[in-house]
């Protein structure tokens, strides 16, 4: 240190330590709009069913709107494969940013739906079209937001930076729970299904869009960086994930097939169950 300054060392160390946490916030946010979106689905399938879906038995309706929310898992895998390419292939700061936005932008037209008395069948045909955009960016996120974090951690931080990408999931359920209960308990049934249930896919445009400055701002990864400049980027991951390192990408998928089923069966099955069976008040 010179006349109370930093010396170079600790200026590039300050550096390495801003541009981390940057990237930690960035990835953060985009999660949390990920996960919103399909909270604030899951707790208003009641209220979706109905006016998507209108049947004579209400079960009927339900089942409907939930085969919905599963278009999206479907379209999951085949997002991160395309946004995994992009990624592996152009760096994860430019397929992150193109994620968020898809993302921002499917669920604010959710918002925008017209409804099924209104359109007649083309309401649930946008309405799956719009779940599929979803789903696709849903694919891209979980895998580029988990590499980009672990690629700009330290060999002994990766786990704890890493960690920041699942802390977000459960932030961004936390925060479309909320949301949805919070116009549940303060507006009136009517007023729920006229218009009440749009607002937090509307205000999902507001979360993309700073998340999609955040992102746009980041430098790529060091480790993307350092392929890169010695001409190492891979011109086909994807098969490269599926002949050198087929056991490690199938034990993966596994591990996530099996981790998601238990985790959406509580967190969005539940509310449903817990209105529709048990008759429990939606504000409750």
């Amino acid at each position: 240190m010179s006349g109370g300054g930093l010396d170079a060392g600790e200026a590039g160390v300050l550096m390495v330590e801003e541009k981390r946490r940057a990237a930690i916030v960035a990835g953060v946010v985009g999660n949390v709009l990920e996960w919103y979106d399909f909270a604030v689905y899951g707790y208003f399938v009641p209220v979706i069913s109905h006016l998507f879906f209108p049947a004579s038995t209400p079960i009927v309706s339900l089942l409907l709107t939930f085969s919905v929310f599963g278009v999206g898992f479907v379209m999951r895998p085949i997002g991160s494969i395309v946004f995994g390419h992009y990624g592996d292939t152009h760096g994860r700061k430019r397929a992150l940013s193109a994620v968020i936005l898809l993302m921002a932008i499917s669920t604010f037209v959710v918002g925008l739906l017209p409804t099924y008395q209104s359109i007649g069948m083309a309401a649930p045909l946008l309405l799956v079209l719009a779940r599929l955009a979803q789903g696709l960016s849903g694919g891209g996120e979980w895998g580029g937001a988990a590499a980009y974090l672990v690629e700009f951690a330290p060999p002994n931080r990766r786990g704890y930076i890493g960690s920041w990408q699942q802390f977000s999931v459960g932030a961004g359920f936390l925060l479309g729970s909320l949301t949805a209960a919070l116009l549940s308990s303060s507006l009136s049934s009517e007023a729920l299904s006229a218009w009440g249930w749009r607002v937090p896919f509307l205000l999902g445009i507001l979360v993309g869009g700073v998340g999609a400055y955040l992102r746009l701002q980041l430098d790529d990864t060091p480790k993307f960086t350092e392929l890169e400049s010695q001409g190492h980027v891979a011109g086909l991951p994807i098969r490269e994930a599926f002949t050198t390192q087929l056991k490690p990408t199938l034990l993966a998928a596994g591990i996530t097939l099996h981790n998601t089923v238990a985790y959406y069966a509580v967190l969005i099955y539940m509310t449903s169950w817990l209105t529709t069976a048990v008759k429990m008040p939606r504000s409750s």
